[in-house]
């Protein structure tokens, strides 16, 4: 304390450069000498005895100085030395990109977290969550984009967990952050700051002029109700992201044992998918459109089933979501295609039937660069023409890409390829896109379908869907329909195109021929 308020005056030092600094020790030992010099030979002359005591006085300050100053000087060194390894220390446990701490630093926080609370029997809480899409908006914005909307995301991260102050947020992947909450237990405890961050995750991003759109999936393990182990809380709170992703993103999801063997299942599933596509596992039924007006088919659309060797035939929403997870959406979409396609082609050549075929798309393959040729070698191979194939798209593609959606559409406009919005009503529609591209249908999703007699919202919402459609030109299907009042209720707002069960079911290929053998389908102009 002393030796601090002693030293004070001469912090400036600590600014100056090595050469500067031996540039003032030389020009005040040369003064000192000087001054020393001149004082003795003008006040001390022809006093012998005085001089030499003075000299000694005058050698004796001077060596004092100079270990003052080599002092001084090893004491700033020192401190330079300790802040550059604090800040090397610093840089090492940062992410560069977002400046967030990084994945070594935030597992050591982890294990120091459960030390402190082993000993003060307190808990905690770990959040993991990783943006939802963030490869689609990555590959199709390039990676300028994508590292702007990282700092963007770390930024809002840091300023939503900062009210709290005892927080740790990191950046442990591409993609993905963690939060460590020390006070799980407080008012706003784990699901309340989850869903602050998830709010402000989801709020638009202006990167690069442009406005995106993206949001994120949140898992959540507690210690030590899940796990007394840092690195075995870290896998609690990965299987509750994924669990949160399987109910569809944008939300969250606590850990729970009882998911354990639905994860086992997962994994299973997982690892078979990619023999199922390509050791003929996977097979393609087909659910008839209907025009009810003149009771005759207009359209089937394709359905994926996988005839699991052990587990039986499975549908579509037990392992399209893992296709996506697993990164073979794409390589899946493909098979459905060019499946798809041929049938269309056998029914259009050899039956002569006019039948449209209609396959779903991801938004993850909306934006696949190969899109365009995988539907032209689809079509060329399976013999069908363009306008005999329909892409049934979802409002989050429109939401993603937006701009470029737009481009994506309009070069499968002039590929004569028909593009229909699935689920219409339940996403965030483009309301830009609807009004600058002419889709074929918006499909009104069976959700508002299954109570459109009992629920006045439900009626009006497929009311006003209706409506938009004939202002726009296009065409409405109604999916779902399974009662004859929920058809009869859409025949009188003048909705003839319909699906469901109430019709049929989805059907083998041979059974599609024999259902239109009894109602009928227009044929394909000779």
């Amino acid at each position: 304390m002393i030796s601090g308020r002693l030293f004070r005056p001469f912090q400036w030092l600590g600014k100056l450069t090595p050469a500067a600094i031996t540039s003032v020790y030389l020009f005040s030992s040369l003064c000192w000498i000087l001054i020393a010099t001149f004082t003795m030979d003008r006040l001390l002359a022809g006093r012998p005895e005085l001089r030499a005591l003075a000299e000694t006085v005058f050698e004796l300050l001077g060596v004092f100085s100079m270990g003052l100053i080599v002092y001084i000087l090893i004491s700033i060194s020192q401190a330079r030395h300790r802040a550059s390894e604090a800040r090397i220390r610093e840089q090492a446990a940062r992410d560069g990109l977002t400046t967030l701490f990084n994945r070594q630093a935030f597992d050591e926080f982890l294990l120091q977290s459960v030390e402190y609370a082993k000993r003060h029997r307190e808990t905690f809480a770990l959040l993991f969550l990783d943006l939802d899409r963030f490869k689609v908006i990555n590959d199709r914005r390039g990676h300028f984009v994508g590292d702007l909307l990282l700092q963007e995301v770390g930024r809002r991260l840091t300023e939503t967990c900062a009210r709290r102050g005892e927080d740790v947020v990191a950046r442990v992947g591409g993609d993905e952050f963690a939060v460590l909450l020390r006070q799980s237990e407080a008012p706003e405890g784990p699901s309340v700051v989850a869903q602050r961050i998830l709010d402000s995750l989801a709020e638009p991003y202006m990167l690069d002029g442009n406005a995106i759109n993206t949001s994120a999936s949140l898992g959540i393990a507690l210690y030590p109700a899940d796990s007394d182990e840092a690195m075995q809380l870290f896998k609690m709170a990965d299987i509750a992201l994924n669990q949160a992703k399987q109910q569809g993103r944008s939300t969250f999801c606590f850990y729970g044992g009882e998911w354990r063997e639905e994860r086992d299942q997962r994994l299973y599933l997982e690892q078979g998918l990619l023999r199922a596509i390509t050791h003929g596992e996977l097979f393609l039924v087909y659910q008839p459109k209907l025009d009810t007006g003149a009771m005759r088919v207009i359209g089937v659309e394709a359905l994926v089933r996988w005839n699991h060797p052990h587990l039986g035939v499975l549908g579509a929403l037990s392992f399209v979501p893992l296709a996506e997870k697993a990164g073979l959406i794409w390589t899946l979409t493909e098979w459905v295609l060019k499946a798809a396609c041929r049938q269309a082609g056998e029914w259009y050549r050899d039956a002569g039937l006019d039948i449209n075929v209609a396959v779903n798309m991801s938004p993850s393959v909306f934006g696949h660069p190969d899109l365009e040729q995988a539907i032209q070698t689809a079509l060329h191979d399976g013999g069908l023409p363009p306008d005999r194939l329909t892409l049934e798209i979802t409002e989050e593609s429109l939401m993603i890409y937006e701009a470029e959606s737009l481009e994506v559409l309009e070069r499968l406009h002039r590929m004569g390829i028909n593009v229909q919005i699935d689920d219409f009503g339940t996403g965030y529609s483009s309301l830009a896109s609807l009004k600058h591209y002419h889709f074929q249908a918006l499909k009104i999703d069976k959700s508002f379908v299954r109570d459109v007699v009992t629920s006045s919202d439900d009626a009006a919402i497929a009311t006003t869907i209706m409506f938009m459609a004939k202002c726009l030109d296009m065409e409405a299907i109604a999916e779902g329909v399974e009662s004859e009042a929920q058809k009869e209720f859409l025949a009188s707002i003048d909705c003839r195109f319909m699906q469901g069960y109430y019709f049929a079911r989805p059907l083998a290929a041979s059974e599609v021929t024999a259902y239109i053998a009894r109602l009928g389908v227009q044929k394909k102009p000779d």
